[in-house]
């Protein structure tokens, strides 16, 4: 009995991982997604632009366009399921690559395309920089003063100091991390250098501080010296938002050893203060300070508001053009001055700066403040580059179609006369 000779694969060769890799390039490359992808991205274009007058910009950009997938109360017709702007652009940025740049024969008459593909690339590259990196809050100055701190316009957080000490330390709980769906609902947070814990219980989204008398709440509503919160409705503008709850700080053993209620005193629907007074408490020998306020940070230089100038259209209260002459003091101690308005921001060490808003409500000679948006998006100038590499990829190509059909038409002989 013979022993049976095992069958051998042949080798694999380059030519055989090229039709490989080639194949792979087509489908993942192929126009048929392509067309699919821009037809989601015209649809989550339209949905969540329309969306925006019922559940305001934030969430609108929250569920459509930064998600990956679109959560069940975003869905199409409330049953068909969508994916989010994030996932598409992630698709439509390999298919571009495979099909425009990888697949396409490099020679002089595709590098016009191959450009112009490279470009939109480019583009959605700097979409995700911006939307994974970008730091934008608002930074709000009063004439005469100045200012190098910026807020955020939805993100709140705890920050809980302790102030004692050369070196004051700074530790920020997030709103996502307390953000609850229930008012009943509570969390707690600890770090291994607090010697106590804090529980944070009744968080409402939207809410102002009243008194236990107010008809507008619940007899069971939580309650801190007289003192509770007042649930507001929520505006579909998440900014205008202010969140409020009530905050326990508890020792080693679970025992409550201070307690308040945090919100923002509300004034004609603003808030009126310039910075908020934190809650102050002692833990053993240490004494601390936590305080409920809009995410912030400082940026490595100083807005002095040197003079604010707003003119208005005949008869009306109604903003024509309005600036901020400003003096910027950098990093080094340099003083530039310089006059922020509309398409005129002022950049440094990375920031732009921005002329945004400003107090039109305060009555005559009341000191008025400017609100600038302050950006630092390391994605600030792809797109400029981006439409410039497009602009130089098209004239390329129709450069290179014209030059041929020029070629053509000059070899083309022309019929003779009868």
């Amino acid at each position: 009995m013979s022993a049976e000779t095992p069958t051998l694969s042949p080798p694999e060769t380059p030519r055989h991982r090229a039709g490989l890799t080639d194949r792979i390039l087509s489908i993942v490359g192929s126009y048929h997604i392509a067309v699919v992808v821009f037809l989601l991205m015209i649809v989550l274009t339209l949905v969540g632009t329309f969306s925006q007058k019922t559940i305001g910009l934030y969430e609108s950009l929250r569920i459509y366009f930064v998600s990956w997938m679109v959560p069940r109360e975003g869905w199409l017709f409330g049953f068909i399921p969508l994916p989010g702007m994030a996932l598409v652009l992630a698709v439509m940025f390999v298919n571009l690559l495979a099909g425009g740049v990888l697949r396409i024969k490099k020679n002089w008459r595709t590098i016009g395309n191959v450009i112009a593909h490279l470009s939109m690339l480019g583009l959605i590259a700097a979409g995700a920089a911006s939307l994974w990196y970008k730091q934008e809050g608002h930074m709000r100055i009063f004439e005469g003063e100045s200012n190098n701190r910026v807020s955020a316009f939805q993100d709140w957080v705890l920050e809980v100091q302790e102030p004692a000490g050369a070196e004051k330390t700074v530790a920020v709980i997030r709103e996502t991390a307390f953000r609850t769906d229930s008012p009943a609902e509570t969390t707690t947070f600890h770090r291994k250098e607090w010697p106590f814990e804090l529980k944070v219980s009744g968080y409402q989204r939207n809410a102002t501080i009243t008194t236990t008398g107010d008809p507008a709440v619940l007899t069971a509503s939580d309650q801190v010296d007289g003192y509770t919160l007042r649930p507001l409705e929520p505006n579909a503008q998440h900014e205008a938002n202010m969140a409020g709850l009530f905050l326990d700080v508890l020792d080693s053993t679970g025992k409550s050893i201070a307690r308040t209620v945090l919100a923002q005193a509300i004034r004609q629907g603003e808030i009126v203060t310039r910075s908020d007074a934190p809650f102050s408490f002692k833990a053993g020998e240490r004494n601390f300070t936590v305080a409920l306020t809009r995410e912030s940070w400082e940026v490595p230089f100083s807005i002095h508001l040197d003079d604010f100038i707003a003119t208005y259209y005949p008869g009306t209260r109604k903003a024509k053009e309005y600036e901020s002459n400003v003096t910027m003091t950098n990093a080094a101690g340099k003083d530039t001055k310089f006059r922020i308005w509309m398409n005129n921001p002022l950049r440094d060490s990375g920031f732009v700066a921005y002329q945004t808003s400003f107090d039109d409500q305060s009555p005559p000679g009341q000191e008025k403040y400017s609100v600038l948006t302050v950006v630092k998006n390391p994605s600030d100038q792809w797109p400029f580059y981006s439409l410039i590499m497009a602009t130089i990829g098209l004239c390329i190509t129709f450069l290179t179609k014209l030059s041929r059909f020029i070629r053509r038409t000059v070899a083309t002989p022309t019929p003779a006369a009868a």
